[in-house]
């Protein structure tokens, strides 16, 4: 069994050192390296450290021309000839012996969709990303009596696409479930996915419209009980800048093919600054292109957008920004909503707010119609958030420990 281990990047040369240096630790010896080397200064290119390593499995590739980061996806994807295939960024590094322990689940269970959670290290300073932090193992929610867990990928999705809960309140089993990036798919569904799309990756979220495609074709999937990369948490990170600072969004969004038509068929037309809004425009767009079968709670999506507005850390470019997001919201609302949806909205405001702050605001509500309310309700709600609430799938947090990056290459156990 062999296994296709993908890393597209872009001007990060010793993130890729130090995923190879994992690499090199790995026991199971049946994998390849495929590295799309995206970049567009020389001085930045990963390829030295690619030609120096001690793995003789790597094929290093490169673009013909710099490409979008969706794109780069789908270009490394070509040179994938193993049985299953993984995809990293270049902030993902496997941890040793996670593809001997797969293989030997796959050779007696074959799925379609195998998922592992991820550990964590946060570096105690920026830029040193290699340096000493904290390390928290990360923690699947299956039960510790089982070597992994079977789940049905149709109902994974219709959760997902219903979203009870916000993406950072899922759990750890929920949130990689079908990910592509925390896992690995079957080389025969990405062959059936791309038989029926055209390709594996599209805009806006690589991850997330891969996931959808990957949970709508599949037959299996199934999640491990241990983690399997390590995640550094980065101030370079394109998804974690993005949640916060809506200039990135915008950046993000202007590179990629097709870019204002991404803008228009967002739930709230050309509001960037939310990354569920984001989100919920992959999952209308993949649905309406090949008629997949899920529905999405536009309601649930858009509570998740007014969050995302004072979300903790928010940094808007400009007061004049921030204000535009919030009337492009309440007009969505006031005027896309229908009595009945806009009832279900406030009702789900109401739910996700501390029992005291609710009957005031309600009657503001009442009183003032949409546009104010949403004025009055967004940073008060965002602070109360921050202060009070706490996810229903969250748990007692881990205990991290503190280590150099480099030490968990001399651990046993990860």
């Amino acid at each position: 069994m062999k296994f296709s281990l993908i890393y597209p990047t872009r001007h990060r040369p010793k993130f890729i050192e130090a995923a190879l240096a994992f690499l090199e630790r790995e026991t199971y010896n049946d994998f390849e390296i495929i590295v799309s080397d995206n970049y567009t200064n020389p001085a930045l290119s990963c390829e030295t450290y690619c030609r120096k390593s001690l793995l003789k499995n790597i094929k290093y590739v490169r673009p013909p021309a710099p490409l979008g980061m969706v794109a780069n996806w789908n270009y490394a994807l070509q040179y994938a000839t193993g049985d299953y295939v993984c995809f990293f960024t270049d902030k993902m590094f496997l941890l040793p012996g996670t593809l001997a322990y797969v293989a030997e689940i796959l050779q007696k269970n074959p799925t379609e969709i195998l998922n592992w959670v991820d550990s964590k290290f946060t570096p105690l300073k920026f830029p040193d990303y290699f340096g000493m932090g904290d390390y928290v193992r990360g923690v699947s929610e299956i039960s510790p009596n089982k070597h992994f867990e079977e789940f049905d990928p149709k109902e994974e999705l219709r959760k997902k696409a219903f979203a009870t809960v916000s993406r950072h309140e899922q759990g750890s089993s929920h949130y990689v479930r079908g990910k592509i990036c925390f896992g690995a798919y079957d080389r025969h569904l990405i062959t059936r996915i791309m038989e029926n799309t055209g390709q594996l990756f599209y805009n806006v979220s690589p991850d997330y419209t891969s996931m959808i495609l990957g949970l709508s074709y599949a037959n299996s999937a199934m999640e491990i009980n241990r983690p399997g990369i390590v995640h550094i948490n980065t101030d370079l990170s394109n998804g974690g800048q993005s949640n916060i600072r809506d200039e990135h969004a915008l950046s993000y969004l202007n590179s990629l093919s097709e870019s204002e038509q991404l803008f228009e068929e967002m739930l709230v037309p050309y509001l960037y600054s939310s990354p569920h809004n984001i989100v919920a425009r992959d999952y209308v767009s993949l649905k309406h292109r090949f008629d997949l079968k899920y529905e999405l709670n536009r309601i649930n999506w858009l509570v998740y957008v007014t969050e995302d507005l004072d979300i903790s850390g928010r940094i808007w470019s400009s007061p004049q920004i921030a204000q535009k997001h919030r009337e492009l919201l309440a007009c969505f609302v006031n005027e896309k909503l229908n009595e009945s949806e806009r009832e279900q909205y406030f009702s789900r405001l109401k739910q996700r707010l501390p029992v005291e702050e609710t009957t005031a605001m309600r009657r503001t509500a009442i009183k003032n119609k949409v546009k104010v309310l949403l004025r009055q309700l967004i940073p008060e709600f965002a602070l109360e958030m921050r202060r009070k609430y706490h996810g229903p799938e969250q748990r007692t947090r881990p205990t991290s420990v503190r280590l150099r990056l480099q030490d968990l290459l001399e651990r046993d156990k990860y």
